[in-house]
């Protein structure tokens, strides 16, 4: 194809797929998110503006114990669950959600969402362990969460409005699905770091650091291997707490939650420590 096709045919899927009427919601009405003097009130009335669906899950991802709900308490504001995720992961939350629901039931759509909140979900995991600021993890959870969305809306774009275009094929997805991720990021005025981390096919380092879009690889990589190895699976093996310690919520049972909020229980697995099949080997010397 040549490059004004391709720019064309990317124009037509951004304006079918991020307007009123196929989000459910229009997309303009997330720029109070960057007002920083919204008040309370007008934040609160996004509520009824974006859909009932939508705002459940958004408000059971603030709540679990992935968010610190277990420290915090939980919250019951839509202003509270801005405070709390922030406004860039509230804003994107909203736009992944709102794709989710549009493609129900779809199995292909759900396993690209799965994977990237699974990256999301890891990304800031891995993240916390290397001892990151607050903000710099929340800047890895949020690139991971982005990580698919240009091919979510390539492939739902093609099932939606194109299923006989033969130029939308895996090649085109893979290749051009990043450009679809850049727009989107302009249009709802997300940070532009996201470029970097959705640019990024490799890990990146700085000096004598891994950097945040290297981070946010790591998490990709890792959650796609599982998901290859296990047939559609984020596969976690957990170990057996030492004797006599007693957690109120351990790793795995945080992450098991955070994909409940969001009905994604089915592709996580978590396995107790397994048992070897063969005795453990003894090298036996010669006599």
């Amino acid at each position: 194809m040549e490059q004004k096709e391709i720019i064309d045919l990317l124009d037509a899927m951004e304006e079918k797929m991020l307007d009123k009427v196929t989000l459910g919601f229009s997309p303009e009405i997330l720029a109070i998110l960057d007002d920083m003097d919204a008040s309370n009130n007008e934040i609160e009335m996004l509520k009824s503006r974006i859909g009932n669906e939508i705002m459940m899950h958004i408000f059971n991802i603030a709540n679990s114990a992935y968010y610190g709900s277990l420290r915090k308490g939980s919250i019951y504001t839509f202003y509270e669950v801005v405070t709390r995720l922030g406004m860039s992961h509230t804003k994107a939350l909203i736009i992944i959600l709102g794709l989710q629901l549009l493609a129900r039931g779809d199995k292909e759509i759900e396993v690209i969402f799965a994977r990237s909140f699974a990256s999301s979900v890891i990304g800031k995991v891995i993240a916390q362990q290397f001892g990151m600021r607050d903000d710099a993890v929340k800047k890895v959870e949020l690139g991971g969460l982005f990580s698919e969305i240009g091919k979510m809306i390539m492939v739902l774009y093609k099932k939606l409005h194109a299923p006989e275009d033969e130029r939308i094929d895996e090649e085109f997805i893979a290749k051009y699905q990043v450009y679809l991720s850049e727009r989107i990021i302009e249009k709802f005025a997300l940070p532009d770091y996201l470029k970097a981390m959705i640019f990024s096919e490799c890990l990146v380092v700085e000096a004598n650091y891994l950097t945040m879009s290297g981070l946010t690889q790591l998490a990709v990589n890792l959650v796609a291997t599982s998901f290859h190895k296990f047939h559609n699976l984020l596969v976690i093996e957990t170990l057996p707490l030492p004797s006599g310690q007693d957690q109120v919520a351990t790793l795995d049972s945080i992450i098991e939650d955070q994909f409940n909020a969001v009905n994604l229980g089915k592709y996580l697995r978590i396995i107790k420590k397994r048992e070897r099949l063969l005795p453990k080997y003894e090298n036996k010397k010669k006599k």
